[in-house]
């Protein structure tokens, strides 16, 4: 694993000292993978790409994340039949973000969440109803995609043992868990890019949504 020092992994991933800081006390297996070497910490390059995403814990990115939401927001909620605005009417649990150890492309990142929706279905489908609104989007300064995704617990009882399971499908990947909160709009935000081909979609095992939603995305 290749490390470099503090300076140049301030210039490679362009985040402040107290930035990345903050990010490995939040992430102390991370931390871990960190070294001294003659009296100065080296950090992994490979974990540069954990500051490539909007996931996540600086925040001047939550309150970039906010104000482009709120703006969707608006633009949305003015188009009363969009999908969009229907998806934000509804009850959702988390808003997620999935950075991929691996460098995964659009299609990689469609199988991933498919595969972990039916791993989740699977586990709890008998027992609660289960919606999951993904998005593909590219890091900012590489060639590789991450997923954003809504994800709605009918059985609040089982919403713990839900993350644990995500966090186990994806126990080498980066995963960031948010209580869900519609007033940060996290629906229109991760429709930002919009909605094409394999850079979407809506699962959910609750057959009465599936005709109501498939209209609109017609």
């Amino acid at each position: 694993m290749k490390r470099e020092n503090l300076k140049e992994f301030i210039k490679r991933t362009k985040a402040s000292k107290s930035t990345i800081y903050r990010f490995y006390k939040r992430n102390e297996e991370l931390w871990s993978e960190s070294k001294i070497k003659y009296g100065k910490r080296l950090f992994p390059i490979e974990h540069a790409k954990y500051f490539d995403s909007e996931i996540m814990f600086d925040e001047n990115q939550v309150l970039r994340l906010e104000n482009h939401s709120m703006k969707n927001l608006i633009d949305c909620l003015m188009d009363k039949d969009s999908l969009q605005q229907t998806l934000w009417y509804m009850d959702w649990s988390f808003f997620i973000t999935v950075a991929y150890k691996a460098e995964r492309q659009k299609k990689s990142c469609y199988r991933m969440m498919n595969a972990m929706y039916e791993d989740l279905v699977k586990q709890y489908g008998d027992r609660t109803e289960i919606r999951i609104f993904f998005t593909t989007e590219q890091f900012n300064n590489r060639n590789s995609y991450h997923n954003h995704l809504v994800l709605y617990v009918s059985n609040k009882k089982l919403e713990e043992q839900v993350v644990e399971s995500i966090n186990e499908f994806f126990m080498y990947d980066r995963t960031d868990f948010k209580v869900y909160d519609k007033y940060k709009a996290g629906i229109f935000y991760a429709c930002k890019d919009g909605l094409v081909s394999e850079d979407w979609d809506i699962l959910f095992n609750n057959d009465r949504e599936k005709e109501r939603l498939l209209d609109l995305d017609n």
